[in-house]
């Protein structure tokens, strides 16, 4: 439980920017235990505050002074479900596995509902480095105000020696991964970089298990470097039906309040989904919807 020592220090804030360290860094702070209500019912640290992260206090004050280019004029762009080299081990070659239908689920509930079916989907071999970078080249990478990864992640020396943490696009053997370098080469202008990742076939873990500590800091960084102020990540996969409702009303609450922040935003969908506003299924459990956390400016 939060200690009261804490509460005073914190009381007057409107937002709380957590520099973790470490082991740290895969602790969801929105989850911690602020109070017991009556009867014992949990109060959640995320119930009295916004909540958002950085790799550095410092981090703050450079994305705030970076200057902001005109509003991008697209709205969604993703890459997910990447096509990998079948496993040896899968006994039903070209079935779908249970995330590559969860990814195309969410993207199709984000692209209808949200943002009305537009076409900047990179699906199956279109998720590609090649196509990222093709993107890059034509000028068109920063015409997109948020920027979707449903795919993998690794972080170093883990997964065929890697040196840098890197996500895992399509064809990884012949076209390598998109490394924290080639992030860093790469020019946006988002309002939020979506790092969801799903376990996909035989690529390796996902990146909520993988992209922890120097993994967390190293992509969120060159990201950020490369033009957004905010970069989200998933602690954890979350099941189909609440990754869903979290993703889509997250951007339905963007797209509905286009000054609303994004720490705010964040916390009005997961406050719906511990209060059973947000569907009909039960997702008080901070399983649910503790493991979606923004890293960057929350403003």
């Amino acid at each position: 439980m939060l200690p009261e020592a804490v509460h005073q220090l914190i009381k007057d804030a409107e937002i709380l920017y957590i520099v973790p360290t470490g082991p740290l860094y895969g602790l969801p702070f929105g989850a911690l235990v602020s109070a017991y209500k009556a009867r014992r019912e949990i109060h959640y640290l995320i119930e009295d505050y916004a909540i958002s992260y950085l790799s550095s206090a410092s981090l703050l004050k450079i994305l705030r002074d970076a200057e902001r280019k005109t509003q991008p004029p697209e709205p969604f762009l993703a890459f997910a479900d990447p096509e990998y080299p079948p496993c040896e081990i899968d006994d039903e070659k070209g079935a779908e596995t249970v995330a590559q239908r969860r990814t195309k689920s969410n993207l199709k509930w984000i692209n209808g509902g949200c943002f009305n079916r537009i076409k900047a989907l990179y699906l199956g071999p279109k998720a590609s480095r090649s196509s990222v970078f093709a993107l890059n080249e034509q000028q068109q990478l920063d015409d997109y105000r948020y920027v979707m990864f449903s795919v993998p992640a690794v972080i170093p020396y883990r997964v065929n020696q890697i040196e840098q943490p890197a996500l895992i696009l399509s064809n990884p053997l012949t076209e390598g991964y998109l490394t924290m370098a080639d992030v860093f080469a790469l020019t946006l202008n988002a309002d939020l970089v979506n790092l969801s990742a799903g376990n996909s076939g035989c690529a390796g873990d996902s990146c909520s298990e993988n992209v922890r500590g120097e993994g967390i800091m190293g992509l969120t960084r060159a990201f950020m470097y490369a033009g957004t102020s905010r970069v989200a990540v998933t602690l954890w996969s979350v099941d189909l039906y609440s990754a869903k409702d979290l993703s889509v009303g997250l951007f339905t609450h963007l797209k509905a309040n286009h000054h609303q922040n994004m720490a705010h935003a964040l916390r009005e969908i997961k406050l719906k989904m511990i209060q059973g506003k947000a569907s009909r299924r039960q997702y008080a459990n901070p399983y649910h919807w503790a493991a979606f956390v923004v890293y960057g400016d929350g403003q």
